[in-house]
């Protein structure tokens, strides 16, 4: 059984400032696209440091479009957006696994985040998605809307703040924002 970490506030996005190291925009992002599913503009995209800051603002739009599609058409395993040009620190990850979402938001020792509904009936039974594949989540931080992830991970991407859009459970220590 999860509950949220006792360190952890649920708060508006207004009021989380994120920690983002040296950088106010995100200069990197991977993505793992289903077998099969990767779109045009993704084929070819670099794995290599600052990537997504290299990008003329037009290849950006088209590859922005194409990201959200497939994430809103369930067609992402894995999305990183990344502040650290080599994706290594201030990240926000998404993992999808059976029409769910669990999004981290991750400044190593600062700040850990994710979106939350703390009321909801099942908020603190497994969600079966994990972070990493590893770090499993509770059913109130995770999104089983994927227009809405869609919608608060490409705010994330233009903006480089948390969506408005949901509160977030966050935990300025740097820990998860609950305990299982």
């Amino acid at each position: 059984m999860f509950q949220l970490n006792p360190k952890t506030e649920i708060l508006p996005a207004a009021q989380v400032k994120l920690p983002t190291g040296e950088f106010q925009k995100v200069q990197y992002v991977a993505a793992r696209f289903l077998k099969g599913k990767t779109p045009k503009a993704w084929k070819d995209f670099p794995d290599e440091g600052g990537n997504w800051a290299a990008l003329s603002p037009e290849e950006a739009r088209r590859m922005v479009e194409q990201l959200k599609s497939a994430v809103a058409g369930g067609r992402v395993q894995a999305l990183w957006l990344s502040f650290d040009p080599w994706g290594e620190d201030n990240f926000l990850s998404a993992d999808f696994e059976g029409g769910r979402a669990a999004l981290l938001y991750n400044a190593c020792d600062e700040c850990g985040a994710a979106p939350c509904d703390p009321d909801r009936p099942d908020a603190w039974e497994d969600a079966h998605v994990d972070i990493g594949g590893q770090t499993p989540v509770p059913m109130a931080c995770v999104l089983e809307d994927l227009e809405k992830a869609t919608r608060i991970l490409l705010h994330f991407l233009e903006t480089g703040t948390l969506s408005p859009e949901t509160n977030w459970a966050v935990d300025f220590t740097g820990g998860l924002p609950w305990d299982f």
